[in-house]
């Protein structure tokens, strides 16, 4: 997956802000999201489509909390990363 590859290449001072990280700074989970959602769809399971859904929202607590701790690791450099990249898409 371009994210992966993408979120292996950090610049020098450790933020990801090339490739897809230039559109959302959550590619890789938003990936992970729409494939089990199409995985959903093709068989047609409302157990996996909920199950998703409750995934999804422990995620997002999950990037919430990778947030904090990228703020106060990088600072004012990721404060106006975040200002110019959305958190999904």
């Amino acid at each position: 997956m371009k994210s992966i590859v993408d979120f292996a290449r950090p610049e020098n001072n450790g933020i990801n802000k090339k490739g897809l990280y230039k559109y959302s700074r959550n590619p890789m989970y938003v990936a992970f999201f729409l494939y089990f959602l199409g995985c959903s769809l093709l068989i047609n399971s409302w157990f996996y489509f909920i199950i998703l859904i409750v995934f999804q929202i422990s995620v997002h607590y999950l990037i919430l909390s990778e947030e904090k701790w990228c703020i106060k690791k990088f600072g004012k450099e990721y404060n106006d990363y975040m200002k110019k990249v959305r958190r999904y898409i």
